[in-house]
């Protein structure tokens, strides 16, 4: 990934999450109650945080279970680091192509084969389709059953809509940027790997699969705990089928890391959930909690392993020209 890419997509992230924020506190700040912050549960606010690490660990079992079935082995530190930087390069690209991409740095430093890799990384995206393909029939079913529901569904699609539009411009230039790479040419050969993958090492797959699902459903489980730790009541099935429809935008949105998408977006779906006085800081706590603590505590790592790796490559030509 182009270091310049990193930066005009970290600075893109920034001003988007900037101007959600800016916008959550200009329409709720009048009437929020900022006590709330000095009376928080910090029983559930630890757990929102067990949460991430649970949440980074069943990532990093599903690529070490999917890296194993191509005879690819590395430690679950490693492999937990792999995924807090997987995060990072997710939040700032578009459509959350980043991800993919730094895990291939990061696998590649390990002189593994980049058939093996893009075999991994794609089986992990298919493996991570897993959670949206159950939860589909559950999310039609709730959402069209709802008028409540749908009402919140088009103001959604709308939010969606107008971050897509915005974020266009720098989707076609990732795009430019990547072609003279061949990725996609790269993975369509590889797809022989996969289709042996799925024959030899099945059973891989699936518990992969299953550690995707349970992903997701952690990253669900974020809002409740919030909720617990503002004193909010609710119904925790409700919370859990009423986050359907924003984790499908958020992860599908092409602005980077789903950014004003998951912001805006959280207003829209938990309105009426939430009190009008908690709903601005709910929406802040639970995007930073889900997210982009994970995303700068991956960006910190990897700037710290990209100046590591230039540092040793310098030794080597100097010691080459010695």
């Amino acid at each position: 990934m182009p270091l310049a890419f990193l930066f005009w997509g970290s600075l893109l992230t920034f001003l988007f999450v900037v101007a959600s924020y800016i916008y959550l506190i200009i329409k709720f700040a009048p009437q929020t109650d900022w006590s709330a912050l000095h009376n928080l549960d910090f029983k559930f606010l630890l757990l929102a945080v067990f949460l991430l690490f649970t949440y980074h660990l069943l990532d990093t079992l599903r690529l070490k279970t999917i890296a194993e079935g191509f005879n690819i082995r590395y430690g679950y530190l490693y492999g937990y680091i792999t995924s807090l930087i997987a995060t990072f390069g997710a939040t700032i690209t578009p459509a959350h192509i980043g991800g993919e991409l730094v895990i291939f740095y990061l696998l590649k430093r390990l002189k593994i084969q980049n058939r093996k890799i893009w075999g991994s990384i794609l089986f992990k995206t298919v493996s991570g389709i897993s959670f949206f393909f159950v939860a589909l029939p559950i999310f039609v079913i709730y959402t069209f059953s709802n008028k409540w529901i749908l009402k919140k569904l088009l103001l959604l699609g709308s939010i969606f809509a107008l971050f897509s539009l915005i974020s266009f411009p720098i989707f076609k230039w990732f795009q430019k940027l990547e072609k003279g790479k061949g990725i996609s040419k790269g993975i369509k050969r590889y797809c022989i790997t996969i289709l042996y993958f799925w024959r030899k090492k099945r059973s891989l797959f699936l518990k992969a699969c299953l550690y995707s699902i349970g992903l997701y459903l952690v990253f669900l489980s974020f809002a409740p705990a919030l909720l617990k730790a503002l004193h909010i009541k609710f119904d925790l099935l409700e919370i859990y089928l009423i986050q359907l429809p924003l984790i499908y935008a958020i992860f599908t949105s092409p602005s980077p890391g789903g950014s004003g998408v998951g912001e805006l977006g959280g207003v829209a779906i938990f309105e009426g959930v939430v009190p009008s006085n908690i709903i601005g800081i709910f929406i802040i706590l639970w995007r930073f909690l889900s997210q982009y603590l994970s995303a700068t505590l991956g960006g910190l790592i990897f700037t710290i392993l990209v100046y590591h790796d230039w540092k040793q490559m310098e030794l080597n030509k100097f010691l080459t020209k010695s």
